[in-house]
């Protein structure tokens, strides 16, 4: 919830803006020719894919690990993790391996959900806590990190990481087996064309080459310095690998000797991934780069994503220079081929200062979204208790400023003193006990169904209204009595009665516009207390407002939510306080001249 950061960068960023982690998954459905966007709906961007169908397939996040049905136009969240992962792979439905930092290696031979039970699905932007999922946590005896797996069968698989470290076994993951390779460059990639040939490519054009299965690897020259990023064996057992700078390699006697490849147009940018399915292999690399192949790589086309913003036609498209980091290809038994390529780029989100509050780290919602579904029934209930209570208040107020010391003047302040002495949830709690246990006449809760108005259900805002009118309504009584009674004794009103003018316009002419002016600085001051005060009162009431989604951030610990809720509260406030000082002007030329 980045609540390890300290507290002025956590408001800075929330004011200011943030740099966030923008994942995007494309998928094509014709070998590379049209490329179209999917998996908008998860949580995290998705980094690294594995699929073993057109319509099967897992992929993982940071910290996430996610399947889906569809092609990844949804998603299933399955387990989270401890360890930011760096890689997945299948090799059929049921057998997979996750690999992060720290050694950590999770496997499942059940495709990662019970029988009797199904992931969570998320759907939009929120998501549920997983159920529990066959992944486990095997030990894998390093703490170096794993960055790539090779599957041959389920029996056989090999992992790459990082210090040379390659790790193998022969019983489908479930123990494994450290092999010294000799060198101490982080290894990036690895790819098996049997249980016997292999081959991993890492920094600095580091090759290593094993035909046993993986106990011995020897070093291969492959002409270059720079960092090979991905290498995957092509169907006629071919040898492809790229890397930084636009690097392809070739080899066609498992990864002996290598040749440089010249690939259409030259690259400069860094190749990311390479992956092959028979004869069709599909490249990836920074700035959008996409090579598709159809024969094995003895041909290659350079495509093209097309991105626009939302609502823009085909014709309006332009390339994308999104970086893609992983591609993952399947040709179908109809000769389909379907390719899915992540993209993992970082944006500059701006803040509240740009009109965008963040997203609940809780609930995964837009917390702009989420007040303003709450911020309407605030208002309504803020209005309608304002509508109530001010009015009436004034005018009893001026009405016993006028006529002091009678028998209902003291009745009325005795009875205004003791309604703001009593706290709003016990007033609630007593109104509840009344109206709805004893009586049976209103709703003891405000409770709404989703998509449901409060207008369609007056009757569940009474008790509320009721509650907050009775402490608002005494203290504003108060507050325009007394300032009429002080009016009431200077000498221009008194004079004014002496000339014989009518009480009434007196009253109106001379008494408030001048008892209003300290009256209307309480009565601003209780419309911002009616938005960040209802907090109690909607808590009683189980109201959906403002109140309640603070106490809700409280609750949860939600510092981005909290933090927007107080910044509406105080812009009420300060809205009000706003008006209050222009009122003053209205009422009092002297003010308004100064």
């Amino acid at each position: 919830m980045g609540l390890d950061r300290p507290a002025h960068v956590r408001y800075l960023s929330w004011i200011i803006g943030w740099r966030e982690s923008e994942g995007t998954l494309f998928r094509t459905s014709d070998g590379g020719a049209t490329w179209q966007r999917v998996g908008v709906g998860t949580i995290t961007p998705l980094t690294r894919t594995s699929f073993v169908s057109s319509k099967q397939g897992w992929a993982i996040s940071e910290r996430r690990i996610y399947s889906t049905e569809d092609g990844g136009t949804r998603w299933t969240r399955q387990l989270g993790t401890e360890q930011p992962l760096r890689a997945i792979a299948f090799v059929d439905e049921q057998n997979g391996l996750a690999v992060g930092e720290g050694g950590a290696i999770y496997r499942t031979a059940e495709g990662g959900v019970p029988p009797e039970g199904q992931g969570v699905l998320c759907a939009g932007s929120t998501c549920e806590d997983e159920t529990p999922s066959t992944w486990a946590l095997v030990e894998s005896g390093t703490t170096l990190a794993l960055t790539d797996i090779a599957f041959v069968d389920s029996s056989h698989l090999w992992i790459a990481g990082e210090k040379g470290l390659v790790l193998r076994s022969t019983d489908g993951g479930v123990s494994w087996e450290t092999v010294d390779t000799g060198v101490d460059a982080t290894l990036l990639s690895v790819s098996f064309n049997s249980a016997d040939k292999g081959v991993v490519v890492g920094e600095g054009g580091t090759v290593l080459v094993t035909v046993d299965g993986g106990s011995t690897w020897q070093s291969s020259d492959a002409g270059t310095t720079s960092t090979l990023n991905a290498v995957d064996f092509a169907g006629d057992a071919s040898l492809w690998a790229v890397g930084d700078g636009g690097t392809v390699l070739y080899s066609r006697d498992g990864g002996v000797t290598w040749a440089s490849r010249a690939i259409g147009t030259s690259l400069k940018s860094a190749l990311r991934a390479v992956s092959f399915d028979g004869a069709d292999g599909v490249v990836v690399g920074a700035e959008g780069t996409v090579l598709t192949t159809s024969d094995g790589g003895a041909s290659w086309t350079r495509q093209e994503i097309l991105e626009g913003q939302e609502g823009t036609i085909a014709g309006q498209q332009s390339p994308t220079a999104r970086p893609l980091n992983d591609i993952a290809i399947h040709v179908g038994e109809s000769g389909d081929v379907n390719a899915w390529a992540a993209s993992d780029d970082t944006i500059w989100r701006w803040g509240a200062v740009g009109g965008d509050l963040g997203v609940s780290p809780r609930s995964g919602v837009s917390i702009l979204s989420m007040i303003k579904n709450n911020l309407p029934n605030s208002a309504i209930l803020a209005l309608v208790a304002f509508l109530v209570a001010v009015p009436t208040a004034v005018a009893a107020g001026v009405w016993m400023g006028i006529r002091p010391d009678t028998k209902l003047d003291r009745l009325v302040s005795q009875g205004s003193l003791l309604t703001i002495s009593v706290p709003e949830f016990v007033t609630g709690v007593l109104l509840i006990l009344l109206f709805s246990s004893t009586l049976g006449w209103l709703p003891s809760s405000s409770i709404m169904l989703p998509g449901e108005r409060i207008w369609s259900r007056p009757e569940v805002m009474v008790l509320p209204v009721l509650t907050i009118t009775g402490a608002l309504f005494a203290y504003i009584m108060r507050m325009a009595r007394a300032n009429v009674m002080e009016v009431m004794d200077t000498d221009y009103v008194r004079t004014a009665i002496l000339k014989g003018l009518p009480m009434r316009r007196v009253v109106l002419r001379h008494v408030l516009p001048n008892a209003m002016l300290p009256t209307i600085t309480v009565i601003a001051n209780n419309v911002g207390w009616m938005f960040g005060g209802l907090i109690i009162v909607e808590s009683v009431f189980a109201y959906p407002g403002v109140g309640r989604l603070l106490l809700t951030a409280i609750d949860t610990r939600d510092v981005r939510l909290l933090q927007s809720t107080a910044l509406v509260i105080a812009a009420v406030y300060a809205f009000s306080n706003l008006t209050a000082d222009l009122l003053y002007g209205v009422l009092n030329p002297r003010i308004r001249l100064s």
